[in-house]
């Protein structure tokens, strides 16, 4: 179980750096200006700026539940896929409900 956790910890982390710099790059005008749809920028806005916030709290409980012998650790350090998971499905409803296409919220460069 601790190569697990110690997985996921390492995913969690580095996977919570990528969101804060794309969150950071999501602020600049450059990128604001390339997207056609401001609600799925808001929903992208949302993801990247709560996971690392969320997978912080997640992995902590983890290991947490690990040194107090919890059966519940492994599913503590994966309950932060979950935001992603569903901050991926209103990014797609959004998306899709804005002009009825997917994938079309950002405009070509």
């Amino acid at each position: 179980m601790i190569i697990i956790l110690a997985a996921f910890t390492l995913f969690h982390l580095v996977a919570g750096v990528a969101a804060l710099g794309l969150a950071m790059r999501l602020l600049t005008r450059e990128e604001t200006d390339q997207w056609r749809s401001m609600r799925a920028l808001l929903a992208a806005r949302l993801l990247c700026w709560i996971y690392p916030a969320i997978a912080f709290v997640g992995v902590g409980a983890a290991w947490r539940a690990y040194d107090a012998m919890s059966p519940h650790a492994v599913l503590l350090v994966l309950s932060p896929l979950l935001w992603l998971l569903v901050m991926g499905l209103v990014f797609a409803i959004v998306d899709f409900a804005d002009d009825g296409v997917l994938g079309n919220a950002r405009g070509r460069e």
